[in-house]
């Protein structure tokens, strides 16, 4: 088989680094305004956090609180940035940016604890 009808058949393999790169640029362009930052960061993520904690509690309650805090996210994105929320054009980019920062959060706290003070 030809390198030009190998080329149309399978498709090019891009390294797991760029598409992840380029899922966080196109998120990044989703998320410019400030207003809807805050409501996903500091009003969202943190609701849908005690969502996660009370489904073996309580599981109608984080269903609950798991819809309001995508409805706050959405009206972010409609009110404010005035465009789609990603998870309607790429259902698995808020998923996947979301496992990113959890994990470069749970490593920035290894470093954290990892530090030893140095000898004077």
């Amino acid at each position: 088989m030809s390198q030009t009808v190998a080329a149309a058949v399978e498709p090019e393999a891009v390294p797991a680094s760029g598409r992840l790169e380029k899922m966080r640029s196109s998120y990044r362009e989703d998320h410019q305004n400030p207003i809807n930052h805050f409501l996903h960061v500091g009003v969202g993520w943190p609701i849908m956090a005690v969502a996660v904690i009370l489904v073996p509690f309580r599981p109608w309650w984080a269903f609950g609180l798991f819809c309001l805090s995508y409805a706050i996210m959405w009206t972010g994105h409609f009110v404010f940035e005035r465009n789609l929320p990603t998870i309607f054009r790429h259902p698995t980019t808020p998923f996947v940016m979301a496992w990113t920062v959890t994990g470069q959060i749970l490593a920035g706290l290894g470093r954290l604890v990892g530090l030893k003070s140095r000898p004077s």
